[in-house]
């Protein structure tokens, strides 16, 4: 095993049961490079797909919390495999000539038991004097899969940790933690986490607030209707019809009433129409579950 380092140099012997180790970094044994139905965007920027795996092999070898071994991985090491896709590129007229922009695609998968973690990142460099198209793509490439493996690094790191320190990180000062520590808990549904998630429906960061939307109506605790309900009177359009989908996914008395109201009332047809959806929908489930639960 790797030797870390403590996270408080020394740890005094009165301190030293809430030190822990820093989790072993995950040892990527390999990366697929999948590509999209219809003409190849690779053989159009002229890269080969051995040559995306290695850029992608690269950026995880770079970014923490990943390793990616010359020789077989030690026994018992965490180990991880990557997916890689490169779902856009193009040249657009940007300077005097030209600029590459790419959308890629890095995925992980942690482990048999674990979710698929996925970072997409659009990225860009402006073509230097005599420089081939194709390798301006290179570093367009290199760049982004560099930004979604450390972008991936922090969702892993996230995903270690326990629900109270997840539940400590929505009150972080950096928003991309925050919607991390969303997401995480979002998958886990502890209850616990439901006070902090409805407070991150104020979040300044517009990011964070919509996942916490989609976290409470995955959980379906019903102290959240409320707030969200209080929530889409502050928003128009399809942020409206979010939230109206995700108070039908919660359900009950408040919701439901709501839901009748936006139905019949809302201006926006898009909202109206998604209302009526949702009001369908928790009504349905409402006479399943009574039926499912009544006696002979």
């Amino acid at each position: 095993m790797r030797t870390v380092a403590w996270l408080i140099l020394g740890c005094l012997p009165v301190v030293l049961a809430g030190c822990r180790k820093a989790p072993e970094s995950c040892v990527v044994t390999g990366v697929t490079v999948e590509e999209s139905k219809g003409p190849s965007i690779l053989l159009a920027v002229g890269i080969d797909r051995e040559e995306l795996r290695k850029l992608a092999l690269e950026a995880f070898a770079a970014a923490p919390g990943f390793e990616v071994p010359a020789q077989p991985p030690r026994k018992g090491a965490p180990r991880c495999r990557g997916t890689v896709s490169l779902l856009d590129a193009r040249l657009v007229p940007k300077g005097a000539l030209g600029q590459v922009e790419v959308l890629l695609r890095l995925e992980v998968e942690p482990g048999e038991e674990q979710d698929v973690i996925g970072e997409s990142v659009r990225g860009a460099e402006g073509l230097e004097p005599g420089e081939a198209r194709a390798s301006g793509f290179r570093r367009a490439i290199r760049t982004s899969a560099g930004r979604a493996a450390r972008a991936l690094s922090a969702a892993l790191a996230e995903s270690r940790k326990p629900d109270a320190e997840v539940i400590r990180d929505l009150e972080s000062s950096d928003a991309r933690l925050r919607e991390l520590a969303v997401g995480v808990l979002a998958d886990r549904k502890n209850v616990a986490a439901v006070p902090g998630l409805i407070a991150r429906l104020l979040d300044p960061n517009p990011e964070v607030a919509d996942r916490a939307v989609g976290a409470l109506a995955q959980m379906g605790d019903p102290r959240a209707v409320g707030p969200i309900i209080e929530l889409s009177r502050r928003r128009e359009g399809a942020f409206v019809a979010q939230m109206v989908r995700a108070v039908g996914d919660i359900g009950g008395p408040e919701a439901e009433a709501y839901l009748e109201t936006m139905s019949s009332g809302h201006r926006d047809p898009v909202v109206a129409e998604a209302a009526q959806e949702a009001l369908r929908d928790a009504r349905r489930r409402r006479a399943g579950g009574r039926g499912a639960g009544a006696g002979p």
